[in-house]
């Protein structure tokens, strides 16, 4: 009962955050919402064109003849769309990578202000920022490469089945099945330590495998709160996606921009309940199940406060 009552903690506590920053994260959230739907209509406004010309050159390659002056003229065409396809593809990425990483590292430091009782200012918060997002940055760069490890690691698993059960395609698909389960779990597990990385590299003077590091021992023996927060995240953006696809040929902009707004309303709520675990963690209330913190965690603040 005290994991379910701690768990059910960490999931009340960010609804409370409003109470004393709520002017703060309600200008955070404004402006990673907008931005995040700006980026996202420049983005379809950007590709639609290339998408069309590119199917419409894809049919005419179709019906050319090989060996022509014009086939080879299709063939350098669509080759230079898909060039500037990912391209456009590419630069949205990395803007909207680093758009997520400041309005993350503002909700982190927003949230770690409730949770250690500081009333935070909007310059101060300013500050705070610059002279952070380097480090969670490092350590997101760690933990995307570690996962694409795992992600590797754990292909050969899914391989071998499918050529020694090739002939058996009932038994391969329960295998597959249970495989995908394991690995979708083992993932979760593992993201416990990174998502929780992420906390530390805000809170915490360090990055990289070092936050990495003491995200490690923070959860150690503790990281089922964390598992289920993930898990119950992943679950509902599951959902959002599932609902979405049910309408997105219909309205293709407007489903995806709603659905990208809810999964980083998701994600923005999963950052202010990871913030809250990781003072849990810090603190070893885990056995009482509730939330309680020492009042030197203000200091990591007061650092930076000219």
């Amino acid at each position: 009962m005290g994991k379910i009552s701690g768990f059910l903690e960490l999931l009340k506590e960010p609804l409370k955050i409003p109470s004393r920053n709520g002017k703060l994260m309600a200008i955070t959230a404004s402006a990673y919402l907008i931005l995040c739907s700006i980026s996202l209509i420049l983005l379809f406004v950007s590709i639609n064109p290339f998408i069309l010309d590119l199917s419409l050159k894809i049919m005419s390659l179709a019906s050319a003849r090989p060996g022509t002056p014009e086939y080879n003229q299709l063939l350098v065409a669509i080759r230079d769309d898909i060039g500037i396809f990912f391209g456009i593809e590419a630069a949205y990425m990395v803007l909207f990578y680093f758009i997520a990483l400041f309005a993350q590292t503002a909700i982190i430091v927003i949230a770690s202000c409730y949770y250690t009782d500081y009333d935070l200012s909007f310059k101060e918060l300013i500050l705070k920022v610059s002279k952070t997002w380097t480090r969670p940055l490092v350590t997101s760069i760690w933990v995307q490469l570690i996962a694409a490890g795992y992600i590797c690691f754990l292909i050969l698993p899914f391989m071998v089945p499918s050529l020694l059960l090739f002939d058996h395609p009932t038994i391969l698909k329960t295998v597959l099945i249970i495989l995908a389960i394991v690995f979708f779990t083992l993932y979760i597990y593992l993201s416990v330590v990174w998502s929780l990385g992420i906390v530390v590299s805000v809170i915490e003077d360090c990055y990289g495998f070092s936050a990495l590091a003491k995200a490690r021992d923070l959860v150690n023996g503790k990281r089922v709160h964390g598992f289920l927060l993930s898990l119950l995240a992943i679950l509902v953006m599951l959902v959002i996606v599932a609902i979405g696809s049910k309408f997105s040929p219909a309205m293709p902009i407007v489903v995806g921009v709603i659905q990208t707004l809810l999964t980083v309303v998701i994600g923005m709520f999963l950052l202010m309940a990871y913030t809250g675990f990781y003072y849990q963690c810090k603190n070893g209330m885990m056995k009482s199940g509730g939330l309680e913190y020492s009042p030197v965690s203000t200091a990591h603040v007061d650092e930076y406060l000219p």
